[in-house]
């Protein structure tokens, strides 16, 4: 029981704390994060740069992407929320779709990406892991040298984190971060 509570208690804080007040002042990231890398992995998810998430219509999203392109991209969400940003000047908004939240920051006049948190089995990174795989579907697809800590695996390509919190060996949450 102490491992799930540490596990919730790592997810929660980290998304809480890099929704409202985290995040870096990176550039945004250019044109090359949104082409897939010639790779063997199954699935396209990263690129030569970066982890990016397609949703099922086939549309990328990348962190630290101008959130105005993803928005015409992908259309009209089902829920949205803004708040002060307590790190940046501005609105740290979210976006609710089916299957995922991004969350973005604000920079000057524009808002960039910042996280992108998977929901639920509906979507999947692109090496095919979602929501309810083993934590042996997550090494086979990103390989065992990712960062493990107790009820998290966490891989790094670029400036992109991608976070896989476990519960029992089955993956409870994914999650886009900044590096």
């Amino acid at each position: 029981m102490n491992k799930k509570l540490l596990a919730l208690a790592l997810a929660l804080g980290l998304s809480l704390s890099l929704t409202a007040c985290g995040g870096g002042n990176d550039a945004p990231a250019g044109s090359e994060n949104t082409t897939p890398q010639e790779s063997a992995q199954a699935g396209g998810g990263n690129t030569a740069d970066t982890f990016v998430f397609a949703t099922a219509d086939g549309v990328e999203v990348a962190v630290n992407e101008d959130m105005a392109d993803v928005l015409a991209a992908l259309g009209q969400e089902q829920s949205y929320f803004e708040a002060e940003s307590c790190a940046f000047e501005g609105l740290d908004k979210t976006y609710t779709y089916p299957g995922f939240v991004i969350t973005t920051r604000p920079d000057g006049d524009k808002d960039y990406v910042n996280s992108i948190r998977l929901t639920d089995d509906t979507v999947s990174t692109g090496e095919g892991v979602y929501i309810g795989s083993s934590e042996s579907d997550v090494t086979t697809a990103y390989g065992e040298s990712g960062s493990d800590t107790e009820g998290m695996l966490s891989y790094t390509a670029g400036d992109v984190a991608l976070n896989f919190i476990l519960e029992d060996g089955v993956v409870t949450s994914i999650e886009y971060l900044p590096a």
